[in-house]
Parts: structure tokens; C-alpha cells; sequence
């Protein structure tokens, strides 16, 4: 696995600030569509839906698609497009749409991008706080310029974990991994969606526990997570974005978690 990604020569000098001012006008387009109400539909998998998040992946996937031709792109509502063989960003662009819908401030826009399938470049925007997260291989993380990095944590006892939510937990983990994880670390409480990386991303948390996710929706904090000096696998010990789940610690407790976790 390679240690660095030259955005510049792979993706344009200009194209990570054209990207953040996108993203940033996309933010925008979603704050002014949740001020006029929102709606949602369900989608075949009951979760919901609403014009923002069409909204919002239609611009970024124009985006994406006029600065890099050559890429693939897969979002959560549109699916897969392009014929590009290594290069596949992956969006999400309501990440916690049902907090969204409830007027909580936690919801994100994320693009990841792989490039022959190694997460390299990770961005995410939360509109409400005004608060944009970029992280690159080999180049660090970032939020709002500032550099991140995660806490030095060493063991799980004295660790505060954070989980996606107990209906994830019922769906893909017995709950005796829940019951674990509570006896084994110091606390351990949901903070879901990118919300809970970003917990981990300031040290606030030690770890997040993601076990029910598709790969838009953690290409970014993988990336952002490595960056700061943190761990980033599936619930199996996997580096990988593709497992359906995804465990991100300070590294230090990583291999701890993996125990607990049954992996």
C-alpha cells in the first residue's frame, strides 16, 4: 500500500479548492431547503430521503464528473456511474439524513475518493457548525485548517467509545457485543454518522464503532482517521472501506477493541 497521494498531479492543482467551494455552496443549498421544510420519502431499504439529499449529490456528481472526467463515482442515491478503472469517489450527501430531518446540527456532506482501491483523499463538511474536515494520504487532516489528532488513550479500560446506535447494533451485532464493550471501556455511547468520527477525530472519544455502513459512508473518515494518527478497519481487522462495517480507533486500543468485538 502506497503512503502518499499526490493530489496535484493526480486531480489538478486547483480541483481540492474548487471542491471546498462546491461543497461549501452545496452546504448552503441544503440549509436553505431544510428552512423551507423538509420532506421525506423511503427508499426500498426504509430509510429516508429527502430533495436535499438529491439535491446535493446531483451538483457534487457534476462537479466531479466535469474536473475529473476520468474517474468513477458512487453515491448513495444514484448508484455508480463512469468507467474510470482506479479512481471512484464515493459520496454521501446527507450523512445522517434522519438527523437532518430533526433539525439536529450532526449531519455531513462526504466525498472519499479511492484511487485503485486505497482510500487517499477524504472531505466532510457539516453545514451547521461551518466546520470542513479534508484529510489526504500522506498529507495529514485537517479541520478548518487546523491540525487533527487523536488522543493517546492507551488502554480500553480507560476509553470512551462511540457507537452508531443500538437499532445497528439489533441489525448486524449480537447485543452481547454492546454489553462488552460498556463493561470493557470506560463509557461507551452513540454518537452516530460522521458525527462519532469527528468525536474521535478532536479526542473526544477513543474510538468509534460503525457496524452497519457502505462505503460512502466511511471513505472519508477512513482517510481523516489514518491521517491524525489513527487506526481505521473493518469489525474483522481488515483495512478496508468494503467490509460493511468499520472500527476506527487511536490505534493504540485498536487491537483491544478487535477482542471485544469478536473479530
Amino acid at each position: 500500500m502506497t503512503d502518499s497521494f499526490d493530489i496535484a498531479s493526480v486531480l489538478g492543482v486547483r480541483f481540492v479548492p474548487r471542491l471546498i467551494r462546491e461543497v461549501l455552496e452545496a452546504g448552503r443549498e441544503a440549509l436553505s431547503i431544510a428552512e423551507r421544510g423538509l420532506h421525506a420519502e423511503k427508499k426500498s431499504d426504509a430509510s429516508p430521503v429527502t430533495e436535499a439529499d438529491r439535491r446535493v449529490e446531483s451538483r457534487i456528481r457534476a462537479f466531479l464528473s466535469r474536473e475529473v472526467p476520468h474517474a468513477s463515482i458512487l453515491g448513495e442515491e444514484e448508484g455508480q456511474s463512469g468507467s474510470g478503472k482506479n479512481l471512484l469517489f464515493h459520496v454521501d450527501p446527507i450523512d445522517g439524513t434522519r438527523a437532518f430531518l430533526r433539525g439536529m446540527p450532526t449531519w455531513s456532506i462526504l466525498i472519499g475518493l479511492e484511487d485503485a482501491g486505497v482510500p487517499v483523499f477524504g472531505l466532510a463538511y457539516m453545514p451547521a457548525a461551518d466546520d470542513l474536515f479534508v484529510g489526504w494520504l500522506g498529507g495529514g487532516a485537517y479541520l478548518n485548517g487546523r491540525p487533527l489528532q487523536v488522543s493517546k488513550v492507551p488502554t480500553l479500560a480507560e476509553a470512551a467509545i462511540s457507537h452508531g446506535g443500538l437499532q445497528q447494533f439489533g441489525r448486524d451485532v449480537d447485543f452481547a457485543v454492546l454489553e462488552r464493550l460498556s463493561k470493557a471501556s470506560y463509557t461507551a455511547r452513540g454518537y452516530a454518522d460522521f458525527d462519532g468520527y469527528r468525536q474521535l477525530l478532536l479526542g473526544r472519544v477513543d474510538a468509534m464503532i460503525d457496524p452497519d455502513v457502505k462505503s460512502y459512508d466511511i471513505c472519508a473518515a477512513a482517510v481523516l482517521v489514518r491521517e491524525a494518527g489513527g487506526r481505521f478497519t473493518d469489525m474483522k481487522g481488515n483495512d478496508t472501506i468494503h467490509g460493511g462495517a468499520g472500527l476506527a480507533s487511536n490505534g493504540l486500543i485498536h487491537d483491544e477493541l478487535l477482542e471485544v468485538v469478536g473479530a
